[in-house]
């Protein structure tokens, strides 16, 4: 069950990222589909993310329960903000998950995991790609956002990776 959260965390990213390419490229229509991708990416993924760091960092075998009540979850929360137009909610879900996720791994570095240190630094860098309309950069803020979503995926996957690795 945890691979499935990790990949609807993933799918929800690709997703989002495929229709930017799709949005940037220039095809038309795609302001109302990206909208809802990026509503899902801020509730469903983020609530899975943080669902699949507890269960890496604290080596717990996730159940159908858990499973489901985070899928439940995120699928409410998303109704809500794309039903009642909330979008700057999904922004508040979205930086709350990612706290919870920096709390689990700072208990993970207490562990002294190196997953932890890889989903610590990949939440960091998710923060930041949130923030990367407001950082001082000459570049354009959707570039800089998306370079920090790759690297912030690719520490993930480095922390799923190193599951049961000690870090010293």
């Amino acid at each position: 069950m945890i691979r499935w959260l990790w990949g609807i965390f993933f799918g929800s990213i690709t997703l989002v990222a495929l229709t930017d390419l799709l949005f940037y490229a220039g095809v038309d229509g795609l302001e109302t589909v990206r909208g809802i991708l990026v509503a899902g990416e801020m509730t469903l993924g983020a609530l899975c993310l943080v669902t699949a760091s507890w269960c890496l960092i604290m080596r717990y075998q996730s159940g159908t329960y858990l499973f489901f009540s985070t899928i439940g979850l995120g699928a409410l929360l998303f109704y809500c903000i794309t039903w009642f137009r909330v979008e700057y909610v999904g922004l508040i879900i979205k930086a709350f998950c990612i706290l919870v996720t920096l709390l689990i791994s700072c208990v993970g570095l207490a562990n002294r995991q190196k997953s932890a240190l890889w989903t610590l630094f990949s939440m960091m860098l998710l923060a930041l790609s949130t923030k990367s309309g407001k950082l001082p950069l000459p570049m354009d803020p959707v570039d800089i956002n998306h370079y920090m979503m790759v690297l912030s995926v690719i520490c993930v996957g480095r922390a799923v990776r190193d599951q049961y690795k000690i870090l010293f």
